[in-house]
């Protein structure tokens, strides 16, 4: 008997999709450490209240003064609209119709796919988790990989987001044969597309495929289509400068990060127990207990401590498996995506993934598979999400400015 799309279907479905989601979800130390809330959703927005202001109700009087005038507490209401990941997966018709007899055939060529959409959508979500966020024409936009610099049409230069130094961290955002568009750094129109062809760290910079005619110094390189679509990540969220989620904090002072360090400060210790000391003093008053840095800083940190013998080789597991350094007060984990120049102090409490949708395959009338709408003889697969990464304080967290590590 011929194999049917059913078949296939059910394949994916039970197969491939819880596993699919829990690899996902738990690919990278920002998102299995966050909370996850699935309630606080309204329509396509995440909805969230931040607490900005003390009352003025407290007082010391002497006797028969007037007591304090009542007041109250201040809140502001925090929305961030949702963003919506996918990946599709295209298999031809005549693949899927040469192998109708050969179950194992083309489950062998699905999971060739599936694994590879594991993989990206791992990398993507790791990213985004690190994302910065810009002012393009008076809206903060999400996406940008890197700010052009100077160089040509055809190989720009490149800087962070913001403007400062493009890292050999981030540099790992870009690969060969990525699909990419050059936004208009004054209006936010989109120059042109082409694809990653090679990269070069050294400059840094990177080649397009083919000349994206306009591109120019202060324009922004973002994944084609993925412009103002994207997640908010943590250099957004821990910063003490930008508005974010309709609060800014030129305003609303609580909605600011605490930042120490610098760009000639070395990793230390100390540094670390001065971010936790100063959202302790100066923040909210809790305790970041988990210390994100770039792999480079957790070995440069590690041999100093040795260095200092004070280093045992304690190490901590987290959850879904993430093995960190024990110091300061908390546990310092690596990630391939943080800036080298950063490293990030959280309090995992006042970190939190609103989920609308948890990772699923698209299933039209219970069908996994369906016809491709592009016109071609082709069936496509889609596995997509509807979820942001917010945090309810914003001075919860510390962002750390370190130097580039020598060894």
């Amino acid at each position: 008997m011929p194999q049917s799309v059913t078949n296939f279907d059910a394949a994916l479905k039970d197969d491939y999709g819880p596993g699919l989601r829990e690899s996902i979800n738990n690919s990278n130390p920002v998102w299995t450490e966050a909370s996850r809330n699935d309630e606080d959703i309204v329509g396509r927005q995440a909805v969230w209240s931040v607490h900005t202001s003390r009352s003025g109700s407290t007082g010391a009087r002497s006797e028969l003064s007037t007591l304090p005038t009542a007041d109250r507490q201040r809140y502001s209401q925090a929305k961030e609209n949702l963003a919506f990941l996918y990946h599709t997966i295209k298999v031809s018709g005549p693949a899927k119709q040469l192998t109708r007899n050969d179950t194992g055939s083309f489950l062998r060529a699905l999971e060739s796919e599936i694994d590879g959409a594991e993989k990206d959508l791992k990398n993507d979500c790791a990213r985004q988790a690190f994302g910065d966020s810009v002012t393009v024409n008076s809206v903060v936009s999400t996406g940008i990989i890197a700010k052009v610099s100077g160089g040509t049409t055809t190989v720009p230069t490149l800087q962070s987001p913001s403007g400062g130094t493009f890292t050999t961290s981030e540099m790992r955002y870009f690969f060969i044969n990525e699909p990419v568009d050059v936004i208009n750094g004054t209006t936010g129109a989109v120059r042109g597309s082409s694809t990653i062809s090679a990269k070069t760290p050294a400059t840094p910079s990177v080649t397009f495929a083919g000349a994206i005619a306009g591109t120019t110094t202060n324009d922004f390189i973002v994944r084609s289509g993925s412009f103002n679509a994207e997640m908010h990540g943590l250099r957004a969220w821990v910063s003490s400068t930008g508005a974010i989620a309709n609060i800014d904090p030129a305003t609303v002072p609580t909605w600011a990060s605490i930042a120490v360090g610098s760009s000639t400060t070395p990793i230390s210790e100390v540094l670390l127990d001065q971010a936790t000391e100063g959202v302790e003093t100066d923040g909210d008053g809790g305790t970041p207990s988990l210390y994100i840095a770039e792999h480079s800083q957790r070995r440069k940190l590690a041999s100093l401590l040795q260095a200092q013998k004070r280093y045992d080789g304690r190490e901590v597991t987290l959850k879904a498996g993430w093995v960190g350094l024990q110091v300061a007060r908390g546990t310092l984990v690596a990630d391939r995506f943080c800036p080298v120049g950063d490293a990030f102090a959280i309090n995992p409490k006042q970190l939190v993934r609103f989920v609308g949708l948890d990772f699923t395959w698209d299933e039209d009338d219970g069908k996994v598979l369906y016809k491709a709408l592009d016109g071609s003889d082709a069936i496509e697969a889609r596995f997509k999400s509807y979820q942001n990464l917010v945090t309810p304080n914003r001075n919860s967290h510390c962002r750390i400015s370190m130097s580039v590590p020598t060894f």
